[in-house]
């Protein structure tokens, strides 16, 4: 039953992240505009969201050492990386830049990251969430196979290419 759970909870992720859709609405509250929905980086580079996102990318140095441990590409074999943010969000704001700065450093392929924005309520308006639990953003959900072998909440306990690298090594050493 747990493998049939597992399968099926994959292909909900595979098909989340396939509907590309960058859609962006207004919040009632605050009549600022957010991302919404299953989306890609390039949503990032649209007017409301393209200052606040390269500012944090081009601030961020990770760690040298610790990027070239991540270019390591067996760590990538059969992962996923799930991600769940609001651009309202000022963890988001902060997070969401300096996972792309180390994809980009690192050389993460991006055809792995699969990115969901929620509104407020941290709700989707999509399916792309459907199943998973969180209550804190962004949430980074790394999985392997369909199954979840970390997360990194809301900030990191040291950095993010460290946290990063914490979870997809234990990965090799389990597999």
């Amino acid at each position: 039953m747990k493998t049939i759970l597992s399968i099926f909870i994959a292909l909900m992720f595979f098909q989340s992240c396939s509907i590309i859709k960058n859609k962006t609405i207004t919040d009632e509250r605050t009549e600022q505009k957010e991302l919404i929905g299953t989306c890609t980086r390039a949503g990032f580079q649209k007017e409301e969201f393209k200052m606040w996102f390269d500012k944090g990318y081009n601030e961020y140095q990770p760690k040298e050492e610790i990027v070239n441990k991540l270019k390591a590409v067996s760590l990538y074999k059969g992962v996923t990386i799930k991600i769940i943010f609001g651009t309202w969000c000022g963890d988001s704001k902060r997070e969401v830049p300096r996972f792309f700065k180390l994809v980009d450093k690192a050389d993460i392929p991006e055809k792995i990251i699969c990115l969901t924005a929620v509104d407020t309520k941290k709700t989707s308006r999509d399916k792309s969430i459907e199943g998973i639990a969180f209550t804190r953003i962004p949430t980074f959900i790394f999985y392997r196979k369909g199954s979840e072998i970390g997360r990194i909440v809301e900030s990191t306990e040291k950095s993010l290419e460290e946290d990063m690298l914490k979870i997809l090594t234990k990965l090799v050493i389990r597999y």
